[in-house]
């Protein structure tokens, strides 16, 4: 499931909610803008390449005001999660993925995470793959490298950990030469069994981004955190929802970590 963000006439904030398997159609006009099924010819088309399963904004009418992070679309280009759309003089934002929290009432209640095989319960956070619709808790979700859902494939490592650079993260397989392996450094998360073996080359880490910690986690211990257990300072929990959630305030936390290697202590 993706979104698109766009601000109305009168200054409030709209969302269009859609599985990005289906074309949706985009029409600037005088009376407003025009999202999913219009008459006529649209400005332009969100749909996903086959070959490559990536969105993209396709221009169908060659107006120089259908524009992808300021940029005119000659064409197709592709959208990011987080891509500032622009079609007429209305201006969006591409959500690919989301995280929701499921409520009383909600139909997630009646059906299990394909990954866990636990039912959801409310207030837990799920993410819906945007390609296929699966509903994944969202531990299970991010800590997997594609979709659970056989013939779906969605890159869920690729575009995670592009989403973690844009902020200034880093996201890590650990390789044998790696400090971590070589000096047998244990995931700072504390979890029984598990973290108490040291890393282990071919493991996906994540430092904690304050810059007088830098603390390295398994990935699926750091996106179960609220605060990071090593310095009590950074916000996991607030991070991943402003990375998730539409208009949600962007979350700063402390100073980003400069190097990786200072994790080794």
């Amino acid at each position: 499931m993706s979104v698109l963000t766009f601000q109305k006439a009168d200054g409030s904030l709209s969302q269009y909610t859609f599985l990005d398997a289906q074309p949706i159609a985009l029409h600037a006009h005088e009376g407003g803008l025009s999202l999913g099924s219009v008459e006529g010819v649209p400005q332009a088309v969100i749909t996903r390449s086959k070959v490559y399963q990536v969105p993209l904004v396709v221009s169908l009418s060659g107006d120089t005001r259908v524009r992808v992070n300021g940029r005119r679309v000659v064409g197709l280009r592709v959208l990011r999660h987080g891509s500032r759309l622009q079609v007429g003089n209305f201006e969006m934002t591409f959500w690919e993925m989301i995280l929701q929290e499921v409520e009383v009432g909600s139909p997630l209640r009646n059906r299990r995470c394909p990954i866990c095989r636990l039912a959801y319960q409310v207030g837990d956070e799920v993410i819906i793959c945007p390609r296929c619709g699966l509903p994944h808790h969202k531990e299970c979700w991010l800590e997997h490298e594609f979709c659970s859902n056989t013939g779906c494939l969605y890159p869920i490592r690729e575009t995670f950990k592009r989403l973690l650079a844009a902020h200034g993260l880093v996201l890590e397989q650990l390789a044998a030469n790696s400090p971590l392996v070589g000096q047998q450094v244990r995931c700072r998360a504390g979890r029984p069994g598990v973290d108490a073996q040291p890393f282990q080359a071919g493991q996906h880490v994540v430092y904690c981004p304050n810059k007088d910690c830098k603390a390295a986690f398994h990935l699926e211990c750091w996106v179960s955190l609220g605060n990071c257990p090593a310095c009590g300072k950074y916000d996991v929990s607030k991070f991943l929802r402003s990375i998730f959630i539409p208009n949600t305030p962007p979350y700063l936390g402390e100073e980003r970590a400069e190097t990786p290697e200072a994790a080794v202590s």
